[in-house]
């Protein structure tokens, strides 16, 4: 998708790539799913540092492996950053064959072996709470956007750079005449986006884990 008003990131341009992951990592410690996956660490892999830096890297693959594909966005001044995909742009893929690439990334070149086992063992446990691809099975034919993750500056928020960052891919959605989907933990985060115009459609749980996955849709505008 070109989007007026977002850049289409590029990793080649490192110092936004990084500042962008760096954002986005942090943003991404906000969100209940990020901290049970943490939860998984060694004993001596805990920590606010490893944890930070953990989330800065899982975001930056996402980027790395979404990059091709026109997957991630930001606003020209670097502000917010969306991770977002219009099936189409994928070629036949779905982003569950990018994850799998960017959980080889962070495997290969950034968790320890001990990390490496533990994070594959938390994420087993997890797998009824992951559910990423139920917009595939949801909308079988035709195409959609799907919100990987979504991220402000903190000292930016209130400004309106979410509404910016998001709006672009409204627009999109309701000249194309396509769905947004979306998944989230948190109620905070649920009731942001239903301001915006999602709702939820499905929520998976687990007896395992008190945090519940929300799925949610907007459907497009005429």
């Amino acid at each position: 998708m070109k989007l007026p008003g977002l850049v289409t990131v590029d990793p080649a341009d490192k110092e936004l790539a990084v500042k962008l992951a760096r954002m986005g990592g942090d943003a991404f410690l906000e969100e209940l799913w990020t901290l049970e996956l943490l939860k998984a660490l060694p004993a001596g892999s805990q920590g606010a540092d490893r944890e930070r830096f953990l989330s800065r890297a899982i975001i930056m693959n996402d980027i790395v492996v979404g990059a091709p594909y026109q997957a991630a966005y930001c606003l020209e001044d670097g502000t917010a950053l969306a991770i977002a995909y219009l099936k189409s742009d994928l070629e036949g893929l779905t982003w569950a064959h990018l994850e799998e690439k960017a959980d080889r990334l962070l495997t290969d070149e950034v968790l320890s072996d001990e990390e490496a086992v533990a994070f594959a063992a938390q994420l087993e446990r997890m797998a009824p709470i992951s559910v990423f691809d139920w917009e595939e099975r949801e909308r079988k034919e035709g195409d959609f956007i799907h919100f990987v993750m979504l991220a402000v500056d903190p000292e930016q928020r209130g400004t309106g750079r979410f509404r910016r960052l998001i709006t672009p891919f409204f627009d999109y959605a309701d000249e194309h005449g396509i769905p947004c989907y979306l998944e989230t933990y948190s109620d905070s985060l649920q009731e942001l986006y239903e301001h915006v115009g999602f709702e939820v459609c499905h929520v998976f749980e687990s007896p395992d884990f008190a945090i519940t996955e929300r799925a949610m849709v907007r459907k497009p505008r005429k």
